[in-house]
């Protein structure tokens, strides 16, 4: 057989899509759905492997996830480039430290644009220039503290909070927008800026659309706020319908 030879030219390199890595943990059920469909919106492609988790959910089983980091961001093409690394677990960065988990997938990848959905979602709200918040956690409360902690570190006040008090994430990717427009009835919005819905097993993302149309507020997610500020850091923008104003 013969073989024709195929040499890549510089435009061939620089026409592939963007490559966005993923961090997630093992239980995680929703996340690598919600960022697919945010990828195809926006034609990016998605590459993840995954950590091992225990449940519940604590702040002890979540500093473990930071024994992975390493190893996980080795298996993430390491033939090929990718241009931005999301750590997928919102009470998991907060706990280990957003510098923290930097830190760990730099010594693997040096110079990664790296983020996380804690420091994803304050720079997020910074963008809409909201600095009041309703917080919406799904964990029980020791977890949704340290989480809140983030928020109230990066400048933002929370102005009404509320957890759900589930332990795994079996569990907390039950709840869908029903459930977060009932947990919102119940809470003072009348000093908020914009609504925060934790964690990337939630059905945020569906909750989106309905919850920002009941309320007139922006509605920030983990998965949502994560995905957009990956884009940020690489200066690729994307503007995609369907997602909230953030991503309008």
């Amino acid at each position: 057989m013969d073989v024709h030879e195929t040499k890549l030219t510089h435009a061939d390199r620089q026409g592939r899509r963007v490559r966005l890595g993923l961090l997630s943990p093992a239980s995680d059920i929703l996340i690598e759905r919600d960022f697919w469909r945010l990828g195809l919106a926006a034609n990016v492609d998605i590459y993840t492997t995954r950590i091992a988790l225990e449940m519940p959910l604590t702040p002890v089983t979540l500093a473990r996830l930071a024994d992975g980091i390493g190893d996980a961001t080795e298996l993430l093409l390491p033939e090929a480039e990718i241009d931005a690394l999301v750590f997928g677990c919102t009470s998991g960065s907060a706990v280990i430290g957003p510098d923290n988990v930097a830190a760990r997938v730099h010594a693997v990848k040096p110079g990664l644009a790296v983020t996380n959905p804690a420091t994803a979602a304050v720079a997020a709200l910074d963008h809409l220039g909201c600095k009041r918040i309703a917080f919406i956690a799904p964990y029980t409360p020791d977890v949704a503290e340290i989480t809140a902690d983030v928020f109230r570190n990066g400048g933002i006040a929370i102005s009404s909070a509320r957890c759900l008090g589930l332990l795994t994430d079996e569990e907390i990717a039950l709840p869908g927008p029903d459930h977060y427009l009932k947990v919102l009835e119940a809470m003072d919005l009348t000093d908020a800026e914009a609504i925060f819905i934790s964690c990337t097993t939630s059905r945020g993302l569906d909750a989106i659309a309905p919850v920002e149309a009941a309320t007139g507020l922006p509605v920030v997610t983990s998965n949502q706020a994560s995905f957009w500020h990956a884009l940020q850091l690489i200066d690729r923008p994307a503007r995609i319908e369907g997602f909230g104003r953030l991503l309008q």
